[in-house]
C-alpha cells in the first residue's frame, strides 16, 4: 500500500530533474500522473514512461503554463483522462532564472512573471475548482526558493516571483477554508537537477568545486530530486493533512548558515 493509492496528480514541469523526480515518487507511492512539460520530447516520453512502468497510469501534457487557455485546457485534459485531480504541483520553470539588473526589460520580467506567479496562480484555481466540485479535497504543492527568504545579486525578478508564491500559498489556504484542500509550497535550496537517464538523482556534485558551497550547506552535501520528491509525498498524504498555508525550505540548512551561495 502507497501512501497516495488511487489519488491523481498532475505535475507541471515534469519532463526532468525535480519534476521528474516529483513524478516518479508519486507514482511509486500509488497515484496516477500526468506529465507537463512545454515540449513532449523523449525526456518528457521517458519520465511518462517511468511511471508506467510503476503500474501506474500515465498521461503527457504538452502545455506552455504561462499561458491561461493553455492551463485551462491542459487541467481539462488531465481531468477527462483520469477522471478526476486530487493533487495539482506547480513546478514549471525556464532556464534563464538570472538576470542583471539594468539588462532586465519587460519581455524578461514578463515571463519570468506570467510563469512563475501567474501560471501558477491559473493553475491552482483550474485544478481547485474541480477538487471543490468533487468534494473529496485536494493537495496544491507550488515549487518556491530560497530566493524568497533572501537576496542574492541578479536574481531579483525571480526571487520576487518565488516570495509571492509564498503569499500566494497562504492566500489560497484562506480562501478554499472548509473544502479540504490543503496549498502549500516547498523552497529548495542548491538541487542538482541535472537530466539523468535512468533513477531520478543524478551522481552527486563536488561541493568543493562550487566556491565552498559545502562551508554553507550545513547538511554538507548536495540536494537531490529525491529530497523535494520526497517532502512532496509529505504534504501530498494524510501525514501532512494539517499543515496548510505553509513554506517549508528544503535547503540543508543553507538558509539557516547566512544563505551566502
Amino acid at each position: 500500500m502507497g501512501l497516495l493509492d488511487g489519488k491523481k496528480a498532475l505535475v507541471t514541469g515534469a519532463r526532468k530533474g525535480i519534476g521528474r523526480g516529483i513524478a516518479v515518487t508519486l507514482a511509486r507511492e500509488g497515484a496516477d500522473v500526468g506529465v507537463n512539460d512545454i515540449v513532449d520530447d523523449a525526456a518528457t516520453r521517458q519520465t511518462a514512461k517511468m511511471v508506467s512502468d510503476l503500474g501506474r497510469k500515465a498521461t503527457v501534457h504538452a502545455a506552455d503554463v504561462s499561458k491561461l487557455p493553455e492551463i485551462n485546457r491542459m487541467v481539462e485534459d488531465f481531468v477527462r483522462q483520469h477522471g478526476g485531480i486530487d493533487v495539482l504541483i506547480n513546478n514549471a520553470i525556464f532556464p534563464d532564472q538570472s538576470r542583471p539588473l539594468f539588462e532586465t526589460d519587460e519581455a524578461y520580467w514578463d515571463r519570468m512573471m506570467d510563469l512563475s506567479l501567474k501560471g501558477y496562480f491559473f493553475a491552482a484555481q483550474a485544478a481547485a475548482k474541480h477538487m471543490v466540485s468533487q468534494g473529496r479535497g485536494g493537495r496544491i504543492v507550488s515549487l518556491s526558493s530560497v530566493h524568497a527568504y533572501r537576496a542574492w545579486k541578479n536574481w531579483t525578478p525571480y526571487g520576487i516571483a518565488k516570495a509571492g508564491l509564498r503569499r500566494m500559498a497562504k492566500g489560497l489556504a484562506v480562501d478554499l477554508a472548509g473544502t479540504g484542500i490543503t496549498v502549500n509550497c516547498i523552497a529548495p535550496g542548491a538541487i542538482n537537477n541535472a537530466l539523468t537517464q535512468q533513477g531520478i538523482d543524478p551522481p552527486p556534485r563536488n561541493l568543493d568545486e562550487r566556491a565552498g558551497l559545502r562551508d554553507r550547506i550545513p547538511s554538507a552535501r548536495d540536494g537531490m530530486p529525491s529530497d523535494i520528491a520526497n517532502t512532496v509525498v509529505y504534504l501530498c498524504s494524510k501525514m501532512g493533512d494539517y499543515v496548510n498555508g505553509e513554506t517549508i525550505l528544503v535547503d540543508g540548512g543553507l538558509i539557516a548558515s547566512g544563505g551566502e551561495m
